[in-house]
């Protein structure tokens, strides 16, 4: 920098960190064009300073507030002892105008983290705070941010936008980071927009649900856009002084190590609890069932087809209580319903009353509900040494209708919570969460009417998907006599032998995926996996191999932590079974790249060729999977790339057909589907051994055709 801006109270610099003579130019308080992103910086007169605020005033995108959600809002902040970095970022700037903001955000924060004393800011608080759009702004990058990076106040004044899903999705474009250090203060007027109201409302919930601490005010008026206008009427008025007094009342909210999901309690079903204490008292059982009514339903004469055909041979006792909670069921357990039993495996299936706002006094955390079904398990570990532990992730149950509020995000959070437990020894995890809900995440009204109880026919697709873990486990046969024809949808573990070890593969992705932390995912098979990133390469005795496209690995990805799930040799079926243990559980990739299909085409003893309509339901199935597990993950499919030399191959037809298909439903589902194929071959559909040294596996050269496509959609 030329000079030290310490000396001026306020000075402009870019986002490089250099002095600026002005900003950009304002007509009536607000700033129409953005010529180059810049910050305003407002320093205090107050000898003790408490930190920084990064604002980010509204506008719609369109335009920057730069005075009553930007000056005025500093010299407010200035007086409590605040310097203040005002934002102006692109705006009006076409269809790439919000990722352009997002990207000044970002930079803006990291310049305030790295050069604040550079900068003459002074004081150890770092904040956000954000208003309208600028509050959607402030959230989405939160989003993104690691704990570690994190400001200790997250700010939004009636944030907009909050209410946006991604096309082919149900799931809010922006919810709070799984993991939070920030304390939160959100603020809206019952009278602004209906659905902004709500998305705040429920934003705030979230936010407590993932272990959050924070303020969430609800003004009786005030309408939208108030800011620090001059004079501030009504309800509006109120409002500078409780953001005042969130600032300066830090030490408010009381931390307790006291577990209420943890400490067991008696339930209300007394009579039911003493007739199940008698039950086990009288007989052994190799399976028992424990849960709230999901469980409990199995009684129910429209359920007991499912229980006659997969549960009832395996002389199964259901433990299931209708309205209990991980306390209830721990109570339970501590008297007397597991005494002198030894089952082979015991199911557990219980939370959604824990987060139940509408008919309990309490709803507990993500953190709380893990915490009681971690109580559970323990116990379960200590009274059934011997026992099988098959933990099911809580069922994706809300009592407001088919689209995710905070009731399933809070659900969602603590079963990746919950997924760590599994050791896949004594305790193993099993997600069937996909068979009650659409592709867009939306619950199938068919198999959950009143989007928390599964219908029988509900039960039956729960307890299909549920079979082949448990059979396993129970060291029995599979029960279910109603297997699709369509191989490409029935999960298997490996067909193929090939030059690598594919279970060693998938116990190192399941030992590294946490500690990746991916922001990006790459499924698929050989092709995927030969092209560079983690688990490294290895070949048949676990010896490091080289990746065949590493240099166009590096030139896309960089330092963006990547997550490789190709398998080589796999089919549709094998990413089923891989996404149905473990690999993508517990993760918060922002994108999902499916490449998967070209095997399906193959015809070996292991396993027949698909039909194009066959691969393409698979494919379908997998993005099932991904939307259920991942549902904030943007997911981008990949047309099978094209294989064999000639244009006139069979193999080419069937793959021409399937990507056809592939683009209809993809289409149809809005998700983002990336034919490279015509930029692989030559103009009369020749595929060359520079592109393609074998006719399937990409070379250096196709690999790098490959990160030019799927750069502008991952950056």
């Amino acid at each position: 920098m030329a000079q030290s801006p310490r000396k001026a109270r306020t000075t402009w610099v870019s986002l490089e960190g250099n002095l600026r003579p002005k900003g950009n130019p304002t007509k009536d308080g607000e700033v129409y064009l953005i010529q180059s992103p810049v910050l305003q910086l407002f320093r205090t007169d107050n000898k003790e300073v408490k930190g920084t605020v990064l604002i980010f005033p509204g506008g719609g995108y369109k335009v920057v507030e730069v005075t009553t959600e930007g000056s005025l809002i500093a010299a407010f902040l200035n007086k409590l002892g605040y310097d203040v970095a005002l934002l102006e970022y692109h705006v009006s700037a076409g269809a790439n105008t919000r990722a352009l903001a997002l990207e000044d955000a970002r930079t803006a924060w990291h310049l305030l983290q790295a050069k604040a004393a550079t900068l003459g800011l002074r004081g150890k608080e770092r904040n956000i705070m954000g208003f309208s759009a600028g509050g959607h702004l402030a959230a989405s990058l939160m989003q993104e941010l690691a704990p570690a990076a994190q400001p200790d106040n997250l700010m939004l004044i009636y944030p907009a936008f909050l209410n946006e899903t991604r096309p082919g999705s149900v799931y809010p474009s922006v919810l709070p980071p799984a993991e939070i250090r920030s304390r939160l203060f959100t603020l809206i007027a019952a009278d602004d927009k209906p659905e902004l109201v709500s998305s705040c409302t429920q934003y705030g919930k979230i936010w407590k649900g993932y272990d959050g601490c924070g303020t969430f005010k609800v003004l009786p008026d005030g309408g939208h856009g108030f800011g620090m206008i001059t004079p501030l009427r009504g309800a509006a008025a109120q409002w500078p002084s409780m953001l005042r007094a969130f600032l300066e009342n830090k030490d408010s909210i009381v931390h307790t190590s006291i577990n209420p999901a943890a400490i067991a309690t008696e339930g209300y079903s007394h009579d039911r609890h003493e007739q199940k204490v008698a039950t086990v008292a009288s007989q052994k059982f190799d399976l028992i069932m424990i849960g709230n009514s999901i469980t409990n339903n199995f009684e129910k004469p429209a359920y007991q087809p499912v229980w006659e055909q997969f549960y009832a041979p395996r002389h199964a006792l259901n433990l299931g209580f209708s309205g209990y909670r991980t306390e209830n069921i721990l109570w339970n357990l501590e008297h007397g319903e597991l005494k002198g039993q030894s089952p082979k495996v015991v199911t557990l299936e219980i939370g959604t009353n824990n987060i139940d706002e509408k008919n309990y006094p309490t709803r507990h955390t993500a953190g709380q509900l893990a915490g009681g079904i971690a109580a559970i398990v323990q116990l379960l570990l200590e009274k059934l040494p011997d026992t099988k532990i098959l933990l099911l992730r809580s069922f994706p149950g809300s009592y407001d209708g088919p689209n995710p509020t905070s009731h399933r995000m809070i659900l969602n959070r603590a079963s990746d919570i919950v997924a760590r437990l599994a050791d896949n020894k004594h305790v193993f995890y099993c997600d069937v969460n996909h068979v009650f809900m659409n592709l867009d995440g939306s619950i199938r009204q068919d198999m959950m009417p009143d989007w928390l109880h599964p219908s029988p026919e509900g039960a039956m697709a729960w307890a299909r998907a549920m079979e082949p873990l448990l059979s396993q486990l129970m060291g029995d046969k599979s029960r279910d006599t109603a297997k699709p024809a369509n191989t490409a949808i029935i999960p298997v573990s490996r067909l193929e032998k090939d030059n690598y070890d594919w279970w060693a593969r998938h116990a190192e992705v399941l030992s590294i995926k946490d500690s990746i932390n991916p922001e990006i995912v790459m499924t698929g098979n050989s092709i995927t996996h030969f092209w560079g990133g983690y688990p490294l390469l290895r070949n048949a005795v676990g010896q490091l191999a080289k990746a065949n496209g590493a240099e166009a690995w590096a030139g896309l990805f960089g330092t963006h932590r990547v997550l490789n799930l190709g398998f080589g040799w796999d089919r549709t079926q094998n990413v089923l079974w891989r996404l149905d243990h473990g690999e993508l559980d517990g993760l918060h990739p922002r994108t999902v790249v499916i490449e998967i299909g070209t095997n399906n085409t193959s015809e070996t003893a292991n396993a027949r060729a698909n039909t194009p309509a066959e691969i393409v339901e698979g494919i379908k199935a997998i993005c099932g999977r991904v939307r259920s597990k991942v549902p904030q993950a943007r997911i981008i499919l990949m047309a099978v790339f094209p294989r064999e030399q000639q244009p006139d191959s069979p193999r080419r037809r069937v793959i021409s057909e399937t990507n056809r298909l592939l683009a209809d439903f993809a289409a149809s589902e809005h998700i983002r589907l990336i034919d490279i194929g015509a930029q692989l071959l030559t103009p009369d559909g020749v595929l060359l051994k520079e592109i393609t040294y074998d006719f399937c596996h990409p070379t250096e050269k196709g690999y790098r055709i490959w990160a030019e496509a799927l750069k502008p959609e991952l950056f």
